[in-house]
């Protein structure tokens, strides 16, 4: 009930925000699952989430001696997503689309122009330039990485892990003093730290990564190639254009578009990953994106 309660109260704070032009394009065409943003914050929108998690409270007690045959055998797009560590108050499957067509999980600005590649830009020029400064204190910090949020649900054959320094709540402190000139160096680029992160993501070999789609089209996804052995065994494909990693590279793409990956080679590959703010969001909408409300809007929880 203190969730609904903490909602129904960010929801006003969130009326309060779309007031502007570029908030008002936000409140028509920003979709949180199925709701415009406009309508999940208004009375009603808190009503249909009150009544979403009443019915689902209501059958829990009927369905829990099916839930486990039932979660071995629903698509990703069927589960309530958790994104690194945060649950939604509310959740509702997204009709699976073809490979080219964007279908992010939770978060769609639907008026946004995209496309499932990009090419090298500033920001990958400027990830590549300091590539070794990243490289050095990854492999001098000799932390172990955990286990990534969707390898049980999306890894084949292997296992994904990460190294998450960037999340939701900010710098995760726990490994800041490990990495102070790579954080340096991040300061100066635009972060989408709320609907996105900063990683090392990891994969053993023969894993396979199945199709699915990142939460939000809010970001972009910048990947550089920290380790990458035998790169012609290693690729990602993204919407129909299937792509490998290339050692102390940047490769570019929305995550939103739907995407797997295929690690048929037998050595471990590491990457960078960083996410941010689409090129297409402009600077008024992304001061409004930024907010602490937007920042807790519809969450149960924050681990990160």
């Amino acid at each position: 009930m203190r969730s609904l309660i903490n909602h129904f109260y960010n929801s006003k704070k969130i009326r309060k925000l779309l007031k502007n032009s570029d908030s008002e394009n936000l409140a028509q065409n920003l979709f949180w699952y199925d709701l415009s943003i406009g309508y999940a914050s208004s009375f009603y929108g808190f009503l249909k989430v009150f009544f979403w998690r009443l019915s689902q409270s209501f059958f829990q007690n009927f369905i829990t001696h099916f839930s486990q045959e039932k979660k071995n055998n629903v698509d990703y797009q069927q589960q309530n997503p958790k994104n690194y560590g945060t649950e939604s108050i509310y959740h509702k499957t997204i009709p699976i689309t073809e490979p080219n067509i964007s279908n992010p999980s939770i978060w769609n600005l639907k008026n946004i122009n995209s496309k499932p590649w990009f090419g090298n830009d500033q920001w990958s020029k400027f990830l590549e330039d300091n590539v070794e400064i990243i490289k050095n204190e990854f492999l001098s910090s000799g932390l172990e990485s955990s286990e990534h949020p969707g390898n049980k649900m999306l890894a084949e054959n292997g296992k994904w892990s990460s190294i998450i320094l960037i999340g939701s709540q900010g710098v995760n402190n726990e490994y800041s003093k490990f990495f102070p000139k790579t954080l340096s160096l991040l300061k100066k680029m635009p972060i989408n730290q709320i609907f996105g992160f900063v990683a090392f993501s990891k994969l053993s070999p023969g894993t396979h990564i199945k199709p699915h789609t990142g939460s939000s089209n809010l970001r972009l996804r910048y990947h550089l190639g920290i380790k990458v052995p035998q790169q012609e065994n290693i690729e990602i494909r993204v919407g129909e254009k299937t792509r490998p990693w290339i050692q102390d590279k940047c490769i570019v793409f929305d995550d939103s578009f739907e995407h797997e990956v295929f690690h048929n080679g037998d050595k471990e590959r590491i990457v960078f990953i960083v996410d941010l703010w689409h090129p297409e969001i402009t600077d008024e909408m992304i001061k409004t994106l930024s907010s602490n409300e937007f920042k807790q809007f519809g969450k149960l929880n924050n681990k990160i």
